[in-house]
């Protein structure tokens, strides 16, 4: 399967340079929080834009997502989305024959593969086939190829999804990260307090 994804990295140096002064651990605690919280709604963009671009219900988009998230020992938040081309029985509506062959909804739009027509493939789902002219399988019958619609890793690129996500990275972490730190921070003096009672 191919796949196309990001990371959302950060720069630990950079951020202690800036937060001088606090505890290395409170500031690891916190940047991990943020780099979660900034992926998780990097995710949640990433699904709607390519749901968006592929004419795909969200949930099933959601499936084609992998993630990886920020731990104490490796501060990366990472992001994949996989898979093969959608078969048009994906889409809603459900594919549908007509005189002239198969009207169907692949990238959100309605339009008729002609010449198509619809099979039953393995375990019962419906498959938009099309003959391929002038070939025959092993047994002398016509052959067909199944015909698909939008690939999620294609239209990432495509729509420009990475360079949306990106900008929610740039927009989201920095504030995401001054609260992880400020709870962090009134967090870890609450300890001392009590430690000192």
């Amino acid at each position: 399967m191919s796949g196309m994804g990001m990371s959302v990295k950060s720069n630990i140096d950079q951020v202690v340079r800036q937060f001088r002064g606090i505890d290395k651990k409170v500031v690891n605690k916190a940047i991990v929080t943020a780099l979660n919280k900034t992926g998780d709604q990097v995710k949640t963009l990433a699904k709607k834009e390519i749901a968006s671009a592929t004419g795909i219900k969200a949930g099933r988009v959601s499936k084609r997502i992998t993630v990886k998230k920020a731990t104490w020992n490796n501060q990366n938040y990472r992001l994949r989305v996989e898979g093969r081309h959608f078969s048009l029985s994906s889409y809603t509506p459900k594919p549908k024959e007509t005189k002239t062959g198969v009207k169907h909804s692949a990238w959100g739009q309605r339009q008729v593969a002609k010449g198509a027509f619809i099979i039953n493939g393995m375990g019962g789902n419906q498959v938009v086939v099309k003959r391929v002219r002038g070939q025959t399988d092993g047994k002398g019958r016509p052959k067909i190829k199944a015909l698909y619609g939008a690939s999620a890793p294609v239209e990432y690129f495509r729509a420009d999804v990475d360079e949306k996500l990106k900008a929610k990275v740039k927009e989201k972490f920095p504030k995401l990260l001054a609260t992880a730190l400020d709870f962090q921070f009134r967090k870890s003096m609450n300890k001392g307090k009590k430690i000192v009672k």
